[in-house]
């Protein structure tokens, strides 16, 4: 017993075993001097019986504390199962004292009144005292400032939130401060979820962040509207915040859950609208059994569209790309993850007319998906001479075998830089399309369709990568011009795009998506920085290093007057323009061969000036033309 109320020996657990004790005593006394107070004082037992009874239950308390462990439970972690477990063992504590004083010869037992009593008070006391712990180290725990600790909101209210919100408090409780749910569901507003208030993030959120001073928010909510998601993160990440979502709900029911499960937010959530979802139904009707070429395989856009030809269940693909590495890797992921699909991978230059030849003569194509294209835009201005032999010639050329050897359908791959073009890139994309409108203007089997849009996340030389890698190594982030603007698009969207046109087709139309509004691209740069964690010119710079070569600010989808026609799909419109006669799709061929062997971009400027008058072309320094290069154009223009 002394080593028991030892003071440097006592451990949480006899602290609980001696305070339960007390309270056992306590709980008989109330009910004792409770009941003699209506019988009568002068009829309670002496203190010497009293004694005995106070000494009989603490020692049955301590026996059932310690052969049932209650003292060892931590009280702070204690369920509903615990609560219900002791009540048990207090009840058994009574029995056994008021069986003993009936057992035994006692002169004055108590009443079994006495003992009932005795048992809802104990109860009472016992149980009380842990809530009454339990509550106090919670509110301790919510109120205490860890150095370092973030304060942290949860977009969700539902199951997936509450889970994940027991998994942060096991695993980071030190590191985060739980302050409320956040939900979109009116009758959850206001209420309290597992010890959280539940906020609506549609009113005042701004004044909620500035309140709790709120450094991250993660995103429990699956069912969450792309609209929704994209006003959601247009208010969150301008104030710095940190968002994460859940990438599966699987990461949270695991005992080492990692906050590194947590995705960061996709920026295709950005686009502040709707995925463009097709029916894929009629797409693998028309598309099924067939073989199929498609040029520039390797790339982003043509590499998805290979991926979804095999699932709509084409026989035969021929995959043709000038990059090695990147169609053996090609060829490595297909045979691994379509085995069904039969593939043929041809490693060639689209302007080798000769062996484009023989791939139509080997494969009997049916459909033909032209993607192969240079697009980085200060590249082609730097050499032009390459846009045109592989922007203009090879799709000339396709289009030719496409017509000689009878290929049923033609789908052209151009861009938005193609409409009132300030490029030689767009120059080239625009001349490319009036061939294959020339083309579609004979009397053939063949049926030639155009798709145009606009800049495709993610793929390979657009803004995204550049913008990832250039966080990555700690900046600064380039932006060209703080008022420049683009229309967006993903990689899945353009895809969807490209074989719906090859269903709907008729001949020379030019498919377009309704993209919503522009995106500017410094709101982007801002928001990429944001979901990588860093402020924007402070941790991540940005820097305006101005225009390049042949970039607009604005971008244009159609011309000015030109007719649209709706379509079965609300965000697909077709152009159906005045095509150009088949002769004149020649001059522009021969034209353009005048420049063969010459390789200074100034002319190739002012030829492709002549031959489209909407091509806003700069200045061009004369210097750099001499007099027999001079001659030589003017001969073979004339």
């Amino acid at each position: 017993m002394r080593k028991l109320l030892n003071r440097n020996s006592l451990r949480p657990s006899q602290f609980v075993l001696i305070g339960d004790q007390i309270l056992f005593v306590l709980g008989l006394a109330t009910s004792i001097l409770f009941y003699y107070r209506f019988v009568g004082y002068h009829q309670l037992p002496s203190n010497y019986f009293l004694f005995d009874y106070f000494l009989l239950q603490i020692s049955l308390g301590i026996a059932a504390w310690l052969i049932f462990g209650i003292n060892k439970k931590v009280i702070r972690y204690f369920t509903s199962k615990d609560f219900l477990f002791l009540i048990v063992v207090v009840a058994l504590v009574h029995l056994f004292s008021f069986a003993i004083t009936r057992i035994l010869p006692i002169h004055q037992p108590l009443r079994v009144e006495i003992f009932i009593f005795s048992f809802f008070t104990t109860k009472f006391y016992i149980v009380g005292s842990r809530f009454i712990i339990h509550f106090l180290f919670f509110h301790y725990n919510k109120t205490k400032r860890v150095v370092g600790q973030k304060n942290l909101l949860i977009y969700g209210a539902g199951e997936l939130g509450v889970f994940l919100k027991n998994s942060m408090h096991t695993h980071y409780k030190d590191q985060y401060r739980l302050v409320a749910f956040l939900d979109d569901d009116q009758q959850k507003i206001g209420r309290v979820i597992d010890g959280l208030k539940v906020l609506d993030p549609s009113n005042g959120l701004k004044k909620i962040i500035k309140k709790f001073n709120i450094t991250d928010v993660f995103i429990a909510n699956k069912t969450m509207a792309p609209q929704r998601k994209s006003q959601f993160l247009e208010t969150v990440l301008p104030q710095n915040i940190k968002v994460r979502e859940i990438a599966s709900i699987q990461s949270l029911f695991t005992s080492n859950f990692n906050i590194d499960k947590l995705a960061t937010v996709n920026i295709n959530d950005l686009l502040n609208r709707k995925p463009i979802l097709l029916y894929d139904e009629h797409v693998s009707k028309v598309v099924n059994g067939k073989t199929v070429l498609v040029t520039g395989a390797a790339g982003s856009i043509g590499s998805e569209i290979v991926r979804k030809l095999s699932e709509h269940g084409a026989s035969k693909i021929v995959c043709l790309d000038f990059s090695e590495s990147a169609l053996y890797d090609l060829e490595q992921e297909l045979i691994r993850n379509h085995p069904q699909t039969f593939f043929v991978f041809v490693l060639a230059d689209i302007r080798n007319e000769g062996l484009l030849e023989k791939v139509f003569v080997d494969y009997s194509l049916h459909f033909i998906y032209h993607a192969a294209a240079y697009k980085h835009v200060p590249m082609m201005e730097e050499y032009p001479w390459e846009a045109v032999q592989t922007n203009i010639y090879s799709t000339f050329c396709l289009a030719k075998l496409a017509i000689k050897h009878k290929v049923e359908k033609f789908v052209f791959i151009s861009s938005d830089k193609a409409v009132n073009p300030t490029s030689v890139m767009g120059a080239t994309k625009r001349l490319a399309e009036l061939i294959i409108q020339a083309y579609s203007s004979f009397k053939n089997s063949t049926q030639f369709a155009i798709t145009r849009f606009g800049n495709v996340l993610g793929s390979n030389g657009s803004v995204v990568p550049l913008f990832k890698n250039q966080i990555q190594n700690g900046g600064p982030v380039t932006v060209t011009h703080p008022e420049m603007v683009r229309y967006f698009m993903t990689i899945p969207e353009a895809c969807q795009l490209v074989l719906e046109a090859s269903v709907m087709a008729e001949g020379g139309e030019i498919f377009v998506f309704d993209m919503g509004d522009p995106v500017k691209i410094v709101d982007l740069a801002k928001n990429m920085i944001l979901l990588a964690g860093f402020v924007p010119d402070v941790d991540i710079k940005i820097k305006i290093i101005g225009q390049r070569p042949g970039e607009k600010l604005y971008e244009e989808i159609f011309f000015i007057g030109e007719k649209m026609k709706e379509t079965h799909h609300e965000k697909i419109l077709i152009s159906k323009e005045n095509v150009v006669p088949f002769e004149e799709a020649q001059q522009i061929i021969e034209k353009l061969k005048s420049l063969d062997g010459l390789y200074q971009p100034d002319l190739y400027r002012v030829v492709l000036k002549d031959l489209l008058p909407e091509f806003q072309v700069k200045e061009i320094n004369s210097k750099l033309i001499n007099f027999t290069t001079r001659k030589q154009i003017s001969e073979n223009l004339n």
